[in-house]
């Protein structure tokens, strides 16, 4: 990549852009490492003074709370998570339909187990994806919290946590499940959550779902499958959802849903590997979940090459940031118009969908 900037003030624009990089990574890093701490708040007498409060007051003192057990000195981190923290009603996701018929079951066959792990009181969560905002793309997450522990069905394998119907996932699925109509396509199982949703709609006739592990589909045909309403709907495909999307053809379905990551970042690849392929549909509708948090993390790793050809670092890349730095190679960047044209989303597809 090249920089050869019309005036001081696009190359200052510029590096302005590479000083909020290190912004938005400084404080993805600060809240992760709170999430990872997921007894922050599981405080008895803290979380009786919080009840007594109003919503406002509550997010008031549990931020001030979590400042004060991680100290940060970074005005960016403080102002941003007093935005971006959010009290929610626990009673929007309680009386979810699939979350009430997932209190029936529990399963501990094998390997495999089924049981109901606690999201504490006042614990902050992920709550919706993420999108950066603004000509310097100020990364934009979204967490929340309820002030009673919210129980999250999960299945485990081995003691590893394979999966989980987590607030997240639940209010990141109502668009998709609103917009599912006719033949829909599922791309990996799950806990059966968007199987069962889309089937209850009068408008949707069947659902399809692809899943390649037989234990797995073995425990949905025995303990999920006997949930749902309308069994009849209901299609499995032991397939490795990579090889059957090759198979896929414009019209066969109306609508395919991808859920094959748990985080972003671990859905880059294959967020990009079925892009490729269904980009070109013109009739059947696609959907992935996350998508926006994908974006995001697919313009953090664009921008971290950007800086490191900027300031001439040498660095061990992998296979992703490979080939960003390949399809950057040939770019000469001058001004804003460049950098936007590049970080915009339609830009950043042309960068990585190109082969």
């Amino acid at each position: 990549m090249y920089f050869s900037f019309e005036n001081d003030f696009e190359k200052k624009k510029f590096v302005s852009l590479l000083e909020q990089h290190q912004l938005n990574i400084d404080y993805l890093h600060y809240m992760h490492n709170i999430l990872l701490d997921n007894q922050s708040f599981d405080n008895p007498l803290f979380i009786e003074e919080l009840k007594k409060e109003e919503p406002l007051k509550k997010r008031e003192k549990l931020i001030e709370s979590l400042l004060k057990k991680y100290p940060t000195d970074s005005n960016f981190i403080t102002n941003n998570i007093l935005w971006d923290c959010h009290f929610l009603s626990i009673d929007e996701y309680l009386f979810n339909p699939y979350l009430q018929v997932l209190k029936s079951i529990s399963f501990n066959e094998k390997e495999w187990t089924l049981k109901q792990e606690k999201i504490p009181s006042y614990n902050l969560f992920v709550n919706d994806d993420k999108y950066a905002s603004g000509s310097n793309m100020t990364l934009k997450p979204s967490f929340g919290f309820f002030d009673e522990p919210f129980f999250c069905p999960t299945i485990f394998l081995e003691n590893n946590k394979l999966m989980r119907l987590t607030p997240l996932k639940i209010k990141t699925m109502q668009i998709p499940i609103m917009v599912a109509k006719g033949k829909v396509l599922i791309l990996g199982m799950g806990l059966g959550y968007f199987a069962y949703m889309t089937s209850l709609k009068e408008n949707v006739k069947e659902v399809h779902i692809v899943e390649n592990n037989s234990d797995l589909i073995n425990l949905f045909y025995k303990y999920f499958l006997p949930l749902f309403p309308f069994k009849e709907k209901i299609y499995i495909h032991k397939a490795d959802a990579f090889l059957f999307a090759e198979k896929i053809k414009d019209h066969d379905y109306d609508f395919i849903f991808s859920n094959l990551w748990n985080e972003p970042s671990e859905g880059l690849t294959a967020y990009l590997s079925l892009r490729r392929k269904f980009d070109f549909f013109t009739y059947t509708k696609r959907y992935y979940w996350l998508e926006s948090s994908i974006i995001s993390c697919l313009r953090l790793l664009v921008i971290d090459v950007m800086s490191d050809e900027f300031y001439q670092i040498e660095d061990d890349y992998d296979e992703i940031k490979s080939q960003i730095k390949h399809s950057l190679q040939p770019l000469v960047l001058k001004n804003t118009y460049d950098l936007d044209a590049l970080l915009n989303i339609k830009g950043l597809f042309k960068t990585m969908l190109t082969k």
